[in-house]
């Protein structure tokens, strides 16, 4: 494992003279004419490329130069080639035994592979990252020139962080470690269930811990994308691992497409009961995603299961960060950050599909479940806290308030509009012929700071307008179809 780690960034480097070469070749220009100063070493040399630290003559400002290794691509090719020759002997087997295609695996290899030998696609991957992380002040995407970029040669700005690389180098920088990483999960959650564009290499050597508590990422050429529907899925799969729901999870995995559509998945939900149950059994402390992967591993030798290439890099890319944070914390909790930023999600999040998932973890078998609503709050407010606490992070935009506003006007909506729902909600407050006056004084609790009521007020009042019309087309569509 460490002999691979030097492919990270510690590779022999190829001369400088023919990397200044292929620089002058895509840029069409001397070093001198854009380059005020250049390192004489490389900053780091990793398997496809090397990199060098420079100052732009035109602004003065320190940039990276990445470089691709030179005749790399045809070397790729023919061992590509020579894979998919021996997964061609081997295909029968791993379709009878495995129940995957050994040839489609190689070519799904492949084509992340070549992908990486491109760095004007590099290029649009940052644009995209810088576009989703905008308005993020704890998370920091590097500029890029696309001007000084071409398929050989990628200039972006230079990050002046500590790679994770160096734990003892973070600790005794000072940065606050359990910010940093609570920054760093919830980043990454962004990416997977809110993005669907995920950074797919994040080995220590790309992900820099800067000054201020902000996590920096570097290298975007090895990128994926997972769709809206995908998105949604993977939500609906946690939510019915909270509802316990090992059916409905099992489904998911079809329509994730890790089981065949035709699949019978009866057999299937026990083992997955037993590996959720005895995963989230052991509680927070001892959970995590290696001691799941390697039990659901065990899976796919005994049922129809293959795992998509997309999830294949989400799972490789999970199993990373969770042991960069254990490299730097050894007893840090992965789920201690992961389930507050989900329960936070539900809660805020305006999109319609999320607030249908939201009201199916609060119901279960027709019933509101009010421990779940005092659970989902205290942890999305405890998501709140430790980003706004941060002691590294000196940047004034993070959110000290859990925002409910739009969460409780769509839910006096909903309530108002949907009869379904309304008789629900009544029901959870006279269930047992008593009314369940507690437990709204406890929810009121838990948000009363959190939430402005004059101003939460003047905005129901507002659209009052709106939720009466809603309201009447509701009542004469309803009594169109009764007709």
């Amino acid at each position: 494992m460490n002999e691979l780690c030097i492919l990270q960034d510690d590779v022999p480097p190829f001369p400088n003279e023919v990397a200044f070469n292929i620089i002058e070749e895509e840029l069409g220009q001397p070093l001198e004419n854009i380059f005020s100063k250049i390192s004489s070493q490389t900053i780091a040399a990793a398997s496809l490329g090397q990199v060098y630290r420079a100052t732009l003559r035109a602004t003065g400002e320190d940039v990276a130069i990445k470089v691709q290794r030179p005749q790399i691509e045809p070397i790729i090719y023919r061992d590509l080639f020579l894979f998919r020759t021996l997964a061609s002997f081997l295909n029968g087997f791993s379709l009878q035994k495995l129940g995957c295609n050994a040839e489609l695996i190689v070519d799904e290899f492949g084509e992340k592979l070549l992908e990486e030998l491109d760095y004007t696609l590099e290029a649009r991957n940052i644009e995209d990252f810088l576009e989703n992380f905008k308005d993020d002040p704890t998370v920091k995407i590097p500029g890029v020139y696309k001007n000084l970029c071409g398929p050989r040669v990628l200039v972006m700005e230079w990050i002046d962080g500590i790679r994770c690389t160096d734990p003892q180098a973070i600790k005794d920088a000072g940065i606050d470690l359990n910010g940093f990483l609570t920054v760093g999960v919830s980043a990454a959650l962004r990416q997977l269930l809110e993005f669907g564009l995920f950074h797919g290499d994040p080995h220590p050597g790309n992900i820099f811990a800067m000054q201020d508590g902000r996590i920096a990422y570097v290298d975007f050429g090895n990128v994926a994308v997972l769709s809206q529907q995908n998105k949604q899925i993977l939500i609906d799969a946690v939510v019915h691992a909270v509802n316990e729901d090992y059916g409905e999870m099992a489904n998911d995995f079809t329509r994730l497409g890790f089981l065949a559509k035709d699949t019978d998945v009866s057999p299937i939900v026990p083992a997955l009961e037993a590996i959720w149950q005895n995963s989230a059994g052991k509680g927070l402390a001892d959970f995590n995603f290696r001691s799941v992967t390697g039990q659901f591993n065990k899976l796919v030798y005994d049922f129809p299961i293959r795992i998509p290439e997309r999830f294949s890099l989400v799972i490789r890319s999970l199993l990373t960060q969770e042991g960069i944070c254990f490299t730097l914390k050894p007893d840090f909790k992965f789920l201690e950050v992961a389930y507050p930023y989900v329960a936070k999600r539900l809660l805020t999040d305006p999109n319609p599909a999320l607030r249908e998932r939201l009201i199916q973890v609060l119901f279960k078998d027709g019933v509101f479940q009010w421990k779940r609503l005092e659970n989902l709050l205290s942890l999305a407010k405890e998501n709140v806290a430790k980003m706004s606490s941060n002691p590294n992070l000196r940047v004034k935009r993070v959110e000290s308030k859990l925002d409910l506003t739009d969460t409780i006007k769509d839910g006096a909506r909903l309530f108002l509009l949907d009869e379904g729902i309304r008789r629900k909600l009544i029901l959870a407050l006279t269930e047992d012929s008593k009314l369940h006056v507690e437990e709204l004084v406890d929810v009121y609790r838990l948000v009363e700071d959190e939430v402005d009521i004059p101003t939460l007020a003047m905005q129901v009042v507002q659209d009052l307008p709106n939720v009466f019309r809603d309201f009447v087309l509701s009542w004469s569509n309803s009594v169109l179809s009764d007709r």
